[in-house]
């Protein structure tokens, strides 16, 4: 592999080992698998490089999940490394196949997520949600597509949440036996307050704010470049705090 990072990550081990990114870009490890949200590892508006090359990730990684369209999330260069140099499959959303085959992704490859729609992919139970992508001002955004994507995934014996880019819902209040939760609390998306009210819902036994800290700011964008990921911290009860991790993209986080 060449990476430290990585192969501290995909060390074998009883436990889940996460490391992010920036942005939705997450791995996970467990049971002698690799999977990936949503790889963003070369748009020209990150502040640093990724910490582990896509070159990498491509020798090793077994699924990729996509949440929706977006080039922040399904990043045309990232994605079409791993369609070249790695063995992946791709789960995306409906509204993204035609994207997904336009770089490259082969066919047996290629799976397509239908919200409320499971299936089982390499042994893990994939629960693809509804994800209803936000814009300024907490609002919808006026071109959301019902196609997109969050998911529930049951993997290494944890139930892992990752809404996606979407404002708080109620398919997301109704979950029950979260081990693990994914939240982005910026102005575009769920907010520092829903995202609060989910996490004390859910009462996940650990919380990975994501979404902040990872792309340059301008006036254009600052509405979704900019989290706020300490003001959600702030907003939790003690015992949720504890189990709050903002973690510096390429540390690896074990899960009991």
């Amino acid at each position: 592999m060449g990476n430290a990072i990585l192969e501290d990550l995909t060390a074998e081990g009883p436990r889940i080992a996460v490391c992010w990114l920036g942005n939705l870009s997450w791995l996970i490890a467990a049971q002698g698998k690799l999977i990936a949200f949503d790889l963003d590892l070369d748009l020209d508006l990150r502040l640093q490089p990724s910490p582990i090359p896509t070159e990498a990730i491509a020798e090793v990684l077994d699924v990729l999940f996509i949440t929706h369209e977006h080039g922040d999330h399904f990043n045309a260069t990232t994605a079409g490394t791993l369609a070249r140099l790695s063995r992946c499959h791709f789960v995306v959303p409906g509204n993204c196949e035609a994207k997904a085959i336009g770089i490259g992704v082969p066919e047996e490859r290629l799976h397509i997520a239908r919200p409320r729609v499971p299936f089982s992919l390499l042994g893990i139970h994939v629960e693809p949600l509804r994800a209803l992508h936000g814009d300024r001002h907490h609002a919808v955004y006026r071109h959301a597509n019902l196609e997109d994507c969050g998911y529930l995934l049951t993997l290494g014996g944890q139930r892992i949440l990752q809404p996606g880019d979407s404002v708080l819902l109620q398919d997301h209040l109704e979950l029950t036996d979260i081990d693990v939760l994914f939240v982005s609390p910026t102005d575009h998306n769920m907010a520092v307050q829903p995202a609060a009210h989910l996490i004390r819902t859910l009462a996940p036994a650990h919380v990975f704010p994501q979404h902040f800290g990872t792309y340059r700011q301008n006036g254009d964008n600052s509405f979704w470049t900019t989290g706020f990921p300490d003001q959600l911290a702030a907003a939790l009860p003690g015992i949720l705090r504890d189990r709050y991790h903002k973690l510096r993209q390429g540390s690896v986080f074990r899960i009991s």
